[in-house]
């Protein structure tokens, strides 16, 4: 009982002084700290607006462009991202990922990116580095190594295609000064499928072999000042005054669009005017290049033609080799093979660079005489 009583003596004092130590009326609040650090300036807006707005404008400038570039064969070829873009090596140039990662450590055969994409934006383009207009720099900004024999091509804004788009190197390579004979192993004999770089270069064996023939290698205009005149200057000329038509020019990359087959072929003349003042209109331009484009169609046949005769390609054009029977030739014999195939591999009917290739095209046939 004695325990009991003094217990509750205790909570009670307890009780009292809680109530004793309740807190009062808040003070007044103290004086106002020191001021913190500036914090970082936002990015200066054209005239004020925000940097966002320099490439999403009101206008829908973005949304244009990715209509555009959706008809691209960057975008509807089956070579981007997937298969292509998921094996070591060919990612390089196949995935977006790949070539962003040559680009920046300069070395090629890397490996395969995880979930590889197609070319977009970030592919060409520093996107979201600045947050302001300079985002549309090119990713690929100065000369670029070809991988035949490092020739050094600068093609001003072009670099940023002719990164992927030149020759990677064939085996055997040809020693031209030798009489020896090689061996080719393999019917994809050839500078695999995107030479075009190397063509509108126009140098002798950075792409295709220089044999010695009757006609002299010479540049033609498309070609002949590749820092100011090329890829872009004719592949993403302005599509104004064709209908609007978002397969065409600009982001497209597309020079025309149509087909030759059903006569519905559309030049964009835009990309041509500059040189070829005295074409009027996109009919005009489209008939003057399916002229053009028939010609060179038949020197090709005239190349095909003889080593086929000799035995060196099928009727498809594919090299008569492989690992367990190889075609044994001459050096000048399977420099004029490797030659048809580069300017078959070029795809566009020897346009981008007609004097140079009429003059592989010539001497390779002289070769096989």
């Amino acid at each position: 009982m004695k325990n009991i009583l003094k217990l509750l003596s205790i909570l009670t004092i307890l009780v009292f002084v809680g109530f004793a130590c309740e807190k009062g009326d808040t003070g007044a609040t103290g004086p106002a700290g020191p001021a913190g650090a500036d914090g970082e300036n936002g990015i200066n807006g054209t005239d004020g607006t925000a940097g966002c707005i320099q490439c999403h404008t009101s206008d829908e400038n973005m949304m244009v462009k990715e209509a555009q570039w959706a008809s691209s064969g960057h975008v509807t070829g089956t070579h981007m991202g997937g298969y292509y873009g998921s094996r070591d090596g060919c990612s390089d140039c196949h995935s977006s990922q790949g070539m962003q990662e040559v680009v920046a450590t300069g070395e090629f055969d890397q490996p395969a990116p995880f979930n590889p994409l197609p070319a977009n934006c970030y592919t060409c383009h520093q996107i979201h580095q600045t947050y302001s207009s300079d985002d549309w720099g090119f990713t690929v900004e100065g000369p670029v190594p070809f991988r035949v024999n490092d020739y050094l091509a600068d093609m001003g804004n072009g670099n940023a295609c002719v990164q992927c788009h030149q020759s990677r190197p064939a085996s055997p390579v040809l020693d031209l000064a030798t009489t020896d004979d090689v061996s080719i192993t393999s019917s994809r004999y050839g500078p695999h499928h995107g030479p075009q770089g190397n063509m509108l270069a126009g140098v002798g064996n950075s792409g295709a072999y220089e044999l010695d023939g009757t006609m002299s290698y010479a540049n033609s205009m498309h070609a002949a000042n590749p820092a100011t005149t090329n890829c872009t200057s004719c592949h993403m000329a302005s599509s104004e005054g064709t209908g609007g038509d978002m397969a065409l020019g600009e982001h497209s990359n597309n020079v025309g669009v149509g087909e030759w087959e059903d006569e519905s072929k559309i030049i964009n003349r835009n990309g041509c005017i500059a040189c070829h003042t005295t074409i009027a209109d996109n009919d005009e331009m489209t008939a003057f290049v399916s002229t053009a484009r028939d010609a060179n169609m038949l020197l090709m046949e005239e190349l095909g033609t003889a080593l086929f005769n000799l035995g060196y390609i099928t009727e498809t054009g594919s090299v008569v080799a492989s690992s367990s029977a190889p075609l044994v030739v001459s050096t000048q014999h399977a420099a004029a093979i490797y030659n048809y195939k580069f300017l078959e591999e070029d795809q566009s009917t020897l346009i981008h660079n007609p004097n140079y290739a009429k003059a592989l095209i010539n001497n390779s046939i002289e070769a096989l005489q």
